[in-house]
Order: C-alpha cells, then sequence, then structure tokens
C-alpha cells in the first residue's frame, strides 16, 4: 500500500464510513474479532491500539495489505507505509470525531513497539499484559483476509473506543466533588501512590500538589505534566513535571518512582542548565532509590551547583506535607479537578484514571452522586 495523497484521501472516506455505521443507534459489533478488538481497546497499551486500528483502516482501503507491518522497510510481502496512514489520517480523525478516544497520541508511531518493521512475537516488550497483547496482535491480525472484513472490525474499533470513553466520563459525572481538608489530601497522596503505573501516580501528584501551589504565586502560572515512559514527547519539555511563571521556567521536577542511577540525575540536570532553569526537584515516590553508585546526593548537589542548578531531593511524603503547608486553603477546592485535566493532558493510562477515582471515593475528595 503505498501511502500517495490519493491513498490518504480513500482511507479518509473509509473511516468516515465507518464512523457513520458505529455512532447509529441501533449498532451492534458485527465483527467475528469483536472480542480481541475490545480486549486491546479496554487495555492501558496506547500505542498496540493505534497499531491495531490503523491495521485496519489500511487493509481496509487496499486488501493487499499485510496488517502486521509497521514500516514500509519490512520484508513482509504487504508492506506499507503505516506510520504515514497513522499521523495523516488516523490521529487527524481522532482529533475531529473521536474526541481522543485511543488515547490523544500526536504520533503514536514514534514509540518503540512500532519503530520496528513489523509485529512479531520475538520484538522486545515487558512482560505481562503486553506480552499477552502483542502475542494477540501477531495472532489475530494476519486472519484477517478481506477488505470487508477489516471493515467490520474497524467499525467496531470505532464503536468500542467512543463506548470506553463514555463509560469514564459516566463514571466521572456520577460524583459529587468535595473540598478536602489537609490531613485528606495528605493521605490521597499517600494511598494513591500504592501503585506506581510505570510512575504515573507520582507525576499526578506531584502535578496537582504544584498547581495548587502556584495559585500563591503572583502573575500567571502554569503546570506542564508531561507524559510519562512515552516517546515523541513535546521537544520544549525540560522534566517530568515542569513550572513556568510568566512563561518562564520557574522549576523543573523529576519523578522518580523507580531506582535511578548518577547518570539519569546529571541527564536531567543537564536538561535543567541548557534551558536556564535554575532549580531542579528530584522527587522520589515508594520506589525510587539511587543505585550503583559511588557518588553521594551530596556530591550531585555540588556538581549540579558547578552547572548553574540548585539541585534538591525530596521524598513525596516530604514534598507533599510541604506544599500543603504553604499552600493556600481555598485551592483545595479545585484539586480533584486539577486531577482530571492532568489526567486527559498527559494521557494518563485508563488503569492510573480509575485507581485515582477509587483513592479519591476513600479518601473524601469524592462521592458517588445518590438520586
Amino acid at each position: 500500500m503505498e501511502t500517495k495523497s490519493s491513498i490518504l484521501i480513500d482511507a479518509w472516506e473509509v473511516i468516515n464510513k465507518a464512523y457513520d455505521i458505529a455512532t447509529k443507534e441501533d449498532f451492534t459489533p458485527v465483527s467475528s474479532f469483536k472480542t480481541e478488538i475490545y480486549t486491546v481497546l479496554s487495555e492501558t497499551h496506547l500505542t498496540y491500539r493505534y497499531i491495531m486500528v490503523n491495521a485496519f483502516l489500511a487493509k481496509a482501503t487496499d486488501p493487499k495489505i499485510n496488517p502486521l507491518c509497521l514500516q514500509k522497510s519490512s520484508k513482509l510481502d504487504g508492506a506499507y507505509d503505516a506510520r504515514t496512514l497513522c499521523h495523516k489520517v488516523l490521529v487527524r480523525f481522532e482529533k475531529e470525531k473521536l474526541s481522543g478516544a485511543l488515547g490523544s497520541s500526536n504520533e503514536p508511531f514514534l514509540n518503540k513497539p512500532a519503530r520496528i518493521p513489523e509485529l512479531s512475537t520475538d520484538n522486545p516488550v515487558r512482560k505481562g499484559k503486553d506480552s499477552k497483547l502483542l502475542g494477540l496482535l501477531c495472532a489475530f491480525l494476519p486472519t484477517i483476509i478481506t477488505k470487508e472484513q477489516a471493515f467490520d472490525a474497524l467499525t467496531d474499533a470505532i464503536y468500542y473506543a467512543l463506548q470506553l470513553a463514555k463509560d469514564k466520563e459516566e463514571m466521572i459525572g456520577a460524583l459529587t466533588i468535595n473540598t478536602p481538608s489537609f490531613i485528606e489530601l495528605e493521605n490521597f497522596v499517600q494511598e494513591l501512590l500504592t501503585k506506581s503505573f510505570g510512575g504515573e501516580s507520582l507525576a499526578l501528584a506531584i502535578g496537582a500538589l504544584m498547581n495548587i501551589f502556584t495559585e500563591s504565586l503572583a502573575g500567571e502560572t502554569r503546570v506542564e505534566v508531561h507524559v510519562v515512559n512515552q516517546s515523541g514527547a513535546s521537544s520544549q519539555e525540560i522534566s517530568d513535571i515542569d513550572v513556568y511563571l510568566n512563561n518562564e521556567i520557574l522549576y523543573a521536577i523529576e519523578a522518580k518512582d523507580k531506582e535511578y542511577a548518577t547518570q539519569d540525575v546529571m541527564h536531567a540536570v543537564d536538561k535543567a542548565a541548557i534551558s536556564n532553569c535554575s532549580r531542579l526537584m528530584f522527587i522520589t515516590g515508594p520506589n525510587g532509590k539511587l543505585i550503583s553508585s559511588e557518588i553521594s546526593h551530596a556530591a550531585l548537589i555540588n556538581k549540579a551547583l558547578e552547572k548553574g542548578v540548585y539541585l534538591t531531593f525530596l521524598g513525596h511524603l516530604a514534598f507533599t506535607k510541604l506544599i500543603l503547608s504553604l499552600s493556600l486553603e481555598k485551592s483545595f477546592e479545585e484539586f480533584f479537578q486539577i486531577l482530571l485535566d492532568i489526567s486527559n493532558e498527559a494521557r494518563l493510562k485508563p488503569d492510573t484514571v480509575k485507581h485515582f477515582i477509587e483513592v479519591a471515593k476513600r479518601n473524601g475528595l469524592a462521592e458517588v452522586t445518590t438520586s
């Protein structure tokens, strides 16, 4: 499948046709692969979602393509430029019609699982759910033979993606939001971090706490929480959380809920120095620990000072207590909404969102609305 403009136009027509069918009131999934489709879409691996739906779109547009292929350099028969199709058609369509239901990624094929020639069970992948998803894709995608089968699968994928997004909205809409107390916020953060989700819980907590703290600063502030463990992020980002005052960088924060080494610290210091950011915080979660280092934290702080960066190390509990002690109590009213905003903007995994909502309900930040 060549990704010439005419093919992209055809693909655009195909996906719009599938959308029109999937959004009819009486639509029910028809594909013989609907169980597999729902499984992939309901799991947390965003890149595999895009790979799967993009394969359906490609096959429904040109039945000669091989749905396992990710790059036109693949040696498999039916190789095509999946990345161009995804970024020029699927991503654009998701923004216009799906409200980010697949995950709101701007360039999903820049992520590691899509930067290889084709899907294979030999591809590097984390054990557990991710490995099972890869195996599932490798097993059922090649069994989609015809254009019609691919179109039905594409239609079902759009239906399920929209349904899952709707379920999330309804879950949030059924909540009454409360203004938490100091101790309720502290307990919320502590319980939130009992599950890491690849560091997303810590980044979420830090980002939300920094949002309420900056309410007390004079001037225009913004807190940017960047996508955790995902490549292709903005070239403007400095650290995991960047705090700006009047459009100038104020602090950079690294959120570490895993083991880290000296080079991780100095890499963050170098990025801060290059960006003219004079303050860098390393905030560790329950799993954060400096390893394999003959250099102490104090020595690292001195090395950072040589580069013009004031480096501090804080544990998550000390950081939480500090921010709560310094923040305006009135800003607590917006804490739950801030959590939701960050989860959308940083494209946090559905499991992370579900976890923080359950923890919020247990700690007084929200409760289920009763009729």
